[in-house]
């Protein structure tokens, strides 16, 4: 029996995972959630539907807290960190004491207990956001621009140089998990479900024709790949996990279809929308203003060029192959989206 905690178990990727782990039964699943947090979804599948007992055992624990972490970490095998500061929009202090003093106390609590691995979930917005034409994992990690990709690139930096030291109480290995950009399914409270809600409003538009590739993946081959690295002999640096590439219209496409909405016909040149974008985060930083604008520079920085990924080193070892089809994804997280409206 392995015994496993994640990290940021409540929020979209978090919830997923939970219940994909927990259904083995050579896991001891540990779901970690801030004290007095929302549980969100994870009391729908905590309970065994026919022996009526616990699948998974709610852990409440503070990021921000040395002890809190340590102890939560406390008897464990593996940690699979996702707990972070998940948005395009937020203070830049809040980025790093989240995304990278957080990761440090993960690691010192790791490290005392002895775990034999720590998966962190990282970003593909390490890498820059110019252009990727099915770049891996050797891609350079030069993110500048936004706290979020930035900060991610220190949360790894900081697994690469604990795995590297010398005062381990036993072997430990490590990865980096880069999922698609694009991650949608079941779960989802504040990211893809957006893009939904906009194309059946009539309220989406295009950068640039929507011509630019984009990687993306289905939250249950992510815990899928996930799972992998837990059960793999060896892993070592980062992997990219992703069910494929596609240009942004052929994306959406597959979504008004299913949806049966019509496409989106607007769609504006990158530069016009920059100095709009610019403007609306310029006014909502003045007034701090907690909630973002409808438009920011990321947001339309991520049409702007293609990020395509490439995820041959899953597929080589540990052997990812998405066991969701893309048409299934679809039908599975429209499920949800249409259950979550009512």
């Amino acid at each position: 029996m392995k015994n496993i905690l994640i990290t940021g178990a409540n929020g979209f990727l978090g919830s997923n995972l939970t219940k994909y782990l927990s259904k083995n039964p050579q896991y001891n699943v540990f779901a970690m959630v801030r004290p007095g947090g929302m549980v969100n979804f994870l009391y729908e599948f905590q309970k065994d539907p026919h022996s009526g007992k616990d699948l998974f055992t709610l852990v409440e624990a503070n990021l921000a807290d040395d002890k809190s972490v340590e102890e939560a970490i406390a008897g464990m095998d593996v940690v699979i960190h996702l707990a972070g500061m998940v948005t395009d929009w937020g203070r830049e202090e809040d980025y790093f004491n989240l995304n990278v003093k957080g990761t440090e106390r993960v690691l010192k609590g790791a490290a005392k207990a002895g775990v034999s691995k720590v998966l962190y979930l990282s970003s593909l917005t390490v890498h820059s956001m110019d252009g990727h034409h099915f770049s891996d994992e050797t891609a350079p990690r030069n993110m500048k621009a936004y706290p979020y990709g930035v900060t991610k690139k220190l949360g790894e930096d900081r697994l690469f140089q604990w795995l590297k030291e010398e005062n381990h109480s036993s072997p430990v290995q490590g990865a980096v998990i880069r999922p698609g950009f694009v991650i949608y399914g079941s779960y989802d409270k504040n990211t893809f479900i957006n893009v939904l809600d906009a194309l059946k409003a009539g309220s989406f538009g295009f950068i640039n024709g929507g011509r630019k590739l984009i990687s993306y993946v289905h939250a249950e081959n992510l815990c899928y790949g996930i799972d992998q690295l837990i059960k793999a002999e060896k892993i070592d640096g980062a992997y990219n996990i992703l069910d494929g590439n596609m240009t942004w219209r052929e994306w959406i496409g597959l979504w008004t279809d299913a949806l049966k909405v019509k496409p989106p016909r607007l769609s504006v040149p990158y530069w016009v929308m920059v100095p709009v974008a610019g403007l609306l985060e310029g006014l909502f930083k003045l007034f701090r203003s907690s909630t973002a604008p409808i438009l920011t520079l990321y947001r339309i920085r991520i049409m702007f060029a293609d990020l395509a990924f490439s995820d041959k080193k899953m597929q080589r070892d540990p052997g990812y192959n998405p066991p969701v089809s893309l048409e299934k994804s679809i039908e599975k997280t429209l499920n949800f989206y249409f259950r979550s409206k009512k």
